[in-house]
């Protein structure tokens, strides 16, 4: 963050340096120290969600002893409402942020003398950016076509090897599907190294455990604010959820509609935990 806000205070001329030494537009070098503070920015972030979810962790473990799921997340006992807009919105932030980046390469290789292979490889990375900004445009127009949705739970917390029933309470926007899927899995998540010495790389890896899937009937009216009850069947011996830690477990509800349009996508946390 330090770094990037010295660049985007050269590029904005007010640390005075010699004109000399700057073999590039001054708006490419704000662009970069921007790039750079940002990334700084985002991790920042990152540590400091980390921190507080620790802390939390720690203080309910004093206020909720013999209460895992109140110990492992700040679980509504009634139910579980993905955010509507966040995603989105870091969707935008992402899309723009790449923007940004690829903005001081595509200088690089179309307003300078470049080799042909640069401006090849620029273009190839381009066509992602069309992607991201897409999916993004997804993200953006599902946030206003559905309303914010919501799963209730009959129980809590719910446990491996009995049955687990849900209500779903379909968002705004939902019509007749044309088909779909609602799937409730259980997803293990490490970090893997690979590879040794100045190889070596680090790798987030999500193992699904167990799952199971409901077909959605085709052309299946979804009235909004009709609740639809969904019942699965989980067997024992599956792990229990953990958020905490290197290596959190998490159960989740992911919904799949076909519709015209936008298709409506979410996942929701489902608070599954050991008999």
């Amino acid at each position: 963050m330090v770094v990037g806000i010295l660049i985007m205070l050269v590029g904005l001329r007010v640390i005075p340096v010699d004109p000399s030494g700057v073999h590039a537009p001054w708006w490419v070098l704000t662009v970069m120290g921007a790039v750079f503070a940002l990334a700084g920015l985002g991790v920042e972030g990152m540590a400091t969600r980390q921190f507080l979810a620790e802390r939390h962790r720690l203080s309910a473990a004093l206020r909720h002893a013999g209460n895992p799921a109140r110990q492992d997340y700040r679980w509504d006992p009634s139910g579980f409402a993905p955010p509507r807009w966040s995603r989105a919105v870091k969707a935008v932030a992402g899309a723009a942020g790449l923007s940004l980046f690829l903005s001081i390469f595509n200088y690089w290789a179309f307003a300078t003398t470049s080799p042909v292979m640069v401006r090849m490889i620029v273009v190839v990375f381009d066509l992602v950016l069309i992607l991201v900004w897409w999916e993004a445009f997804l993200r953006v127009g599902r946030a206003f076509k559905f309303g914010g949705s919501r799963i209730d739970f009959l129980e809590f917390p719910y446990s491996i090897g009995k049955p687990v029933t849900i209500r779903w309470q379909p968002s705004d926007g939902i019509g007749a599907a044309q088909g779909g899927h609602l799937t409730l899995r259980c997803v293990k998540e490490w970090y893997e190294q690979t590879g040794s010495g100045k190889n070596q790389s680090t790798h987030l890896v999500h193992e699904e455990q167990w799952s199971t899937t409901w077909q959605f009937a085709p052309n299946r009216s979804v009235m909004p604010g009709k609740r639809v009850d969904l019942r699965f069947e989980v067997p024992s011996g599956l792990p229990s959820t953990r958020l905490g830690g290197t290596s959190p477990v998490f159960w989740e509800l992911e919904i799949h509609l076909d519709l015209p349009g936008f298709d409506f996508e979410e996942t929701y946390l489902v608070p599954i935990y050991g008999a």
